[in-house]
């Protein structure tokens, strides 16, 4: 018996087995019906902060459905929100940290070493903070930074020597956490906007 006919016995069904001449890197002959892959760097990184935080968006919207759902879904939907903040403070520290003498910080996973050298970055900037979110943002990022210091832990059930990658919760309210990084991704987006602003009207 093959492994194909086993499987629809235990699936009682139909399903997508693998064909001769599968290719899974084509293009479309109608480039419309294409995703297009951005070869300058910037841009690719722009996509990516913007396509992780709409990647767990979307599946936060497909959890809503049912429990199944959200106990599978909810290790990326934690990865790709923390990707996203890691991009997010990266790109602030690429685009705006050499006017100041911040260099981008590419090597390091480290959230809160990342939001320690975003706070440099605005501090030498000479931002204010009048409705005190800096505090509120930092706040949550350094949760992230608590929960999964490596980008590891919602990726594998086990450290590198085979140990179980320990949770921090173990009940989650997803419409909570997408509500959250909403407000963060707006805060960054304002960061952006802001800053952009004082480095177009600054000398350096």
């Amino acid at each position: 018996m093959t492994k194909r006919k086993t499987f629809e016995e235990l699936l009682d069904t139909e399903f997508r087995w693998p064909t001769k001449g599968d290719m899974p890197f084509v293009a479309a002959d109608d480039p419309y019906d294409n995703a297009k892959i951005a070869g300058d760097g910037f841009t690719r990184l722009v996509l990516m902060m913007k396509g992780y935080k709409k990647g767990a968006d979307l599946m936060v919207a497909e959890a809503a459905g049912g429990r199944p759902n959200r106990d599978i879904l909810v290790f990326p939907i934690i990865f790709n929100y923390r990707q996203f903040l890691e991009l997010s403070l990266k790109y602030q520290l690429a685009t705006y940290g050499p006017a100041v003498g911040i260099e981008p910080n590419w090597q390091s996973h480290d959230l809160a070493r990342l939001w320690s050298e975003f706070l440099a970055l605005l501090e030498l900037y000479g931002t204010e903070d009048p409705d005190e979110a800096d505090p509120v943002v930092g706040k949550i990022i350094l949760e992230f930074a608590k929960i999964d210091p490596g980008s590891y832990s919602y990726r594998y059930p086990v450290d590198r020597q085979g140990n179980p990658v320990p949770v921090a919760y173990n009940d989650l309210h997803l419409a909570t956490l997408a509500d959250v990084m909403e407000a963060v991704a707006g805060y960054f987006t304002g960061c952006d906007g802001y800053l952009s602003s004082l480095h177009d009207a600054s000398p350096y």
